[in-house]
């Protein structure tokens, strides 16, 4: 659809007459009249021919006076200087007008005009003779070209090999297309043009081929079928790399029927590793997707791209292409498929996701981050099932979002275990997760064959605050050894089938304590693995129990501080124990006891705790001890609650229930202060000494 530049010309007529009541009769001034005048005056002027079916007489100018248009300049027609071009003209309305034509053999023919809104002249003669459709402007307002736009529709061959510039004429549809356009020298298609694609049509631009077509908000570029059906012609499919590549103030719309070149897939705009500026871009009504960028595609610019009606997803485009997209400034919506369909395997170069109007959709399998991710506020991912995210080599992920717009990371279907989950093994400070809200994951391990898991962190350092994870299979954090947190606040973890974490005893010192939330999971507690605390560790009470791990020992070798209010539950066959240069310091309060019990209430479920070392830190306060017993901690010793082998140990306030051998016992190499303490059902008795 041509655009017309809308500017009305309005004259305004005041008449005042002065005379007497016997000069009424020579003065005839009928409504009739003063229209027609009116409406002649709107033609008066030069005007110029700037395209016809005849261009050899483009460039004619003809003066229009009283109602006659007489020739001023012949330009390279055959008529003269002086003659009367156009005569008897008489207005319809105001914008239309009948008139006698003068043909070239030197008679007149019924013709019509119209005056349009953009100050333009339409002529239509009602011969069938050459120059019977011409265009006018007024002159001094346009300099005439030679080569002006068609006339009436023009038929595009198949090939395009030399530069050529697609010109603006005055058909409503300046040019046909009823093949496969290959193009593979310069294109530039000007500012009005419209194109239509026959059935199965379309336009490559590939080898030495670029696609130049920029046009205006008063007169876009429009390329459609030449039947408004959805999937009526391919689309366009650009391959090669220039600045030359350029797409503003473009419509395509109908595309989709197929690929234009074997074997990628259908879309009204396909970019196979193109370089393009797109600026107000629509693209609309198409049978299968809307803009397909793959990888190597460089966007120069993108901004204010309109995608919709489309039968499939407004956008498919490769992780790394996704930087280039504008993020709000441009709109996905109104599609079958609302999300931009992300491509590709890997993320090798840096790469920002922004938040747009529809979500991502990541595929069914682990896209591999060996470079920089970063993701915005506001920003949504939608996972196939079993997709999910791995950081390593190079690669980090970094999560900005805020308490108004957290990313959010999700499955497809809001099931349980829908997709794998997040992955990292890299040191780098830029793994940052903040206000994160991700949901259903826990299918399966990213990488095998760790644990399954919201977010499993195996190697590095990463940060997480102010984030929920929920709705997942497995657990939802894992913290192997040899990782650390940088930050660690304000997380949530619910509705999990596992432990909200699980955890290295290494990992312990990172957690917040009472700011994060670990409830509303099926196993309501934080499970420790078996390993060492070999650095300075404070163990912060949370809103769940800690639980070691079954048959394990927890081994302290440095300074451990556990603080009112926690419970620490043991699996069976599991202890704790101290040696080298570890302290074990649980200082309790009378209204936040410290809790040290089995995973079951049974007597002699776990083996106790063990010390040996001399640090007047080994303070045990305002605790309970019980069920324990069930075993030496290291071999071959006595079974007790607490057994202190040598060194010192303070004792105060102190429940020890429900040992499977002594409450505490005592070597004779060790030194216990005790005071304050409560014994019950310990099966070998309370206190004992060598």
């Amino acid at each position: 659809m041509k655009t017309k530049n809308v500017v009305y010309i309005a004259l305004f007529v005041l008449l005042f007459v002065a005379c007497s009541k016997d000069d009424a009769p020579d003065q005839p001034n009928t409504q009739e009249e003063t229209e027609e005048e009116l409406n002649l005056d709107n033609l008066t002027g030069s005007w110029i021919r700037i395209a016809s079916s005849l261009p050899s007489n483009d460039g004619m100018i003809v003066e229009m006076k009283d109602g006659q248009g007489k020739i001023v300049d012949k330009a390279g027609s055959t008529f003269g200087v002086g003659d009367i071009k156009w005569k008897d003209i008489k207005p319809e309305d105001q914008e239309n007008y009948i008139y006698e034509e003068l043909g070239s053999d030197a008679a007149y023919y019924s013709a019509t005009m119209e005056l349009r809104e953009d100050d333009t002249l339409r002529i239509s003669v009602g011969s069938s003779g050459a120059g019977n459709i011409q265009k006018w402007v007024r002159e001094g307002e346009y300099t005439p070209i030679a080569d002006a736009g068609p006339v009436e529709t023009q038929e595009l061959s198949c090939e395009i090999k030399e530069e050529t510039v697609l010109k603006n004429g005055p058909a409503s549809v300046d040019y046909i297309v009823k093949c496969v356009l290959d193009v593979t020298a310069p294109l530039t298609i000007e500012p009005g043009v419209v194109i239509e694609f026959a059935e199965n049509a379309g336009l490559g631009i590939y080898n030495e081929g670029t696609l130049n077509a920029v046009g205006t908000d008063n007169e876009p570029i429009v390329l459609r079928g030449n039947s408004d059906i959805k999937g009526w012609w391919r689309g366009v499919h650009i391959e090669t790399q220039s600045v030359n590549n350029k797409l503003e103030h473009v419509t395509i719309e109908d595309a989709g029927s197929d690929y234009v070149y074997c074997c990628n897939q259908a879309a009204s705009l396909f970019l196979k590793g193109a370089k393009i500026a797109l600026k107000n871009v629509h693209l609309t009504n198409g049978k299968e997707i809307g803009l397909m960028a793959s990888t190597g595609t460089q966007l120069e610019s993108y901004s204010n791209i309109t995608i919709d009606t489309h039968d499939s997803y407004p956008a498919e485009v490769n992780a790394e292409v996704l930087s280039d997209l504008d993020g709000m400034g441009s709109d996905y919506s109104g599609n079958d498929k609302d999300f931009i369909n992300v491509t590709g395997a890997a993320i090798n170069n840096p790469t920002t996701w922004y938040e747009l109007n529809v979500p991502y959709l990541l595929p069914g399998k682990v896209l591999d981050v060996k470079s920089g991710l970063v993701i915005k506020a506001g920003t949504e991912i939608v996972f196939n099932e079993n997709g999910g995210i791995g950081m390593y080599s190079d690669g980090f992920l970094t999560v900005d979002g805020n308490a108004d717009a957290p990313v959010v990371m999700r499955g497809q279907s809001p099931v349980k275990g829908f997709w794998r989950g997040l992955y990292f093994e890299t040191n780098s400070l830029n793994n940052k997760i903040d206000y994160l809200e991700l949901s259903d994951t826990g299918s399966n391990y990213v990488y095998c064959c760790r644990e399954k898991a919201a977010i499993l962190f195996n190697s590095g350092k990463a940060s997480i605050s102010n984030s929920t994870l929920s709705n997942g299979k497995s657990y939802g954090i894992v913290a192997k050894d040899g990782f650390e947190f940088e930050e660690y606040t304000a997380n949530t973890i619910t509705t999990h089938d596992e432990a909200p974490l699980f955890i290295d005893p290494s990992v312990v010192r990172f957690l917040d304590g009472s700011t994060s939330s670990y409830t509303g999971n099926t196993k309501n507690y934080i499970l420790i693995d078996g390993g060492k605390i070999k650095e300075e560790t404070t163990i912060s009470a949370t809103d769940i129990p800690y639980r070691l791990t079954e048959n394990k020992v927890l081994d302290i070798t440095a300074a451990l501080s556990v603080l009112p209010g926690v419970i620490m539950e043991f699996g069976s066959g599991s202890g704790l124990g101290v040696y080298d240069s570890g302290s074990f310091n649980a200082v309790g309060t009378a209204e936040k006891n410290i809790i040290f019990r089995g995973v079951e209430n049974s007597v002699g479920y776990w083996r106790g705790i063990h010390t040996e070392t001399n640090s007047i830190n080994n303070i045990i306060d305002y605790a309970e001890i019980s069920n324990a017993g069930s075993n030496y901690v290291y071999c071959c010793n006595d079974k007790s609650a607490l057994y202190v082998k040598s060194g010192k140990m303070k004792v105060q306030n102190t429940l020890l229930a429900n040992s499977g051998g002594c409450g505490i016992y005592v070597r004779a190499a060790a030194t216990l202060e005790e005071s304050n303490l409560n014994y019950s059902n310990n099966s070998s008795g309370d206190l004992c000494q060598d």
